[in-house]
């Protein structure tokens, strides 16, 4: 199951947008954001310190991302656009995933990272389905691709679109470190959605759905 969908879903089955990546949660009726799914969720933005490593994204100004062995996260080179307030937005998105992958793998969604990277909502939903993963003796592992990766900018918001295939991710067993490996499905392939609003110089993931089994993202 896609990381974005396993940081939204408790026990909806998995019927389409729902909080995070793929179609967003309503706006919060303040008028202020016109983008599908933006809300706020009243919190302060959280921050990290910047590190001189460079990120996923290549931004040497972004916080340092060092995956686990053996888990990759693998984003096409073809989503970025020319445009630069759109190709920003996709490189923080691209730091995002990136935190979350470092999150699941490591069983520790309370690094800074994942702070920058997922507020309001978002923050709490990742904080929450993280830690009940590693109660459930798991940690992700393998590779995650993000492609088809479309910007949709509003006035104070922007919703990143995207699939994601786990058809190479898979579950390591804590106790044993014994990797889950299970057949290959239409399971394996999500469609998805994040709203994402710029605090303090990095567009940040504040709300977030995802649809599994979109056979549109199969490939």
């Amino acid at each position: 199951m896609s990381l974005f969908m396993r940081g939204v879903i408790a026990t909806v089955a998995v019927s389409g947008l729902v909080l995070l990546s793929a179609c967003g949660g309503g706006d919060d009726g303040s008028g202020k954001r016109d983008i599908e799914g933006a809300k706020d969720g009243g919190g302060k933005p959280a921050s990290a310190s910047p590190s001189a490593s460079a990120s996923a994204s290549g931004d040497p100004g972004a916080p340092k991302l060092d995956l686990p062995e053996g888990v990759h996260v693998v984003l096409d080179g073809d989503d970025m656009t020319g445009d630069p307030e759109k190709d920003e937005i996709l490189r923080d998105h691209a730091d995002a995933v990136n935190a979350m992958a470092l999150a699941y793998s490591t069983g520790k969604p309370d690094v800074p990272v994942v702070h920058t990277y997922f507020q309001d909502d978002a923050g709490k939903q990742v904080q929450s389905r993280v830690k009940e993963y590693r109660a459930e003796g798991k940690l992700g592992t393998g590779t995650y691709r993000y492609y088809d990766r479309r910007v949709t900018v509003g006035k104070e918001a922007a919703a990143v679109t995207f699939c994601e295939s786990q058809r190479d991710a898979f579950a390591k067993m804590v106790d044993t470190g014994k990797v889950v490996h299970t057949k290959p499905s239409k399971s394996d392939f999500t469609s998805g959605k994040a709203i994402m609003e710029k605090r303090g110089g990095t567009w940040v993931v504040i709300s977030m759905a995802g649809k599994g089994g979109d056979e549109e993202c199969a490939r």
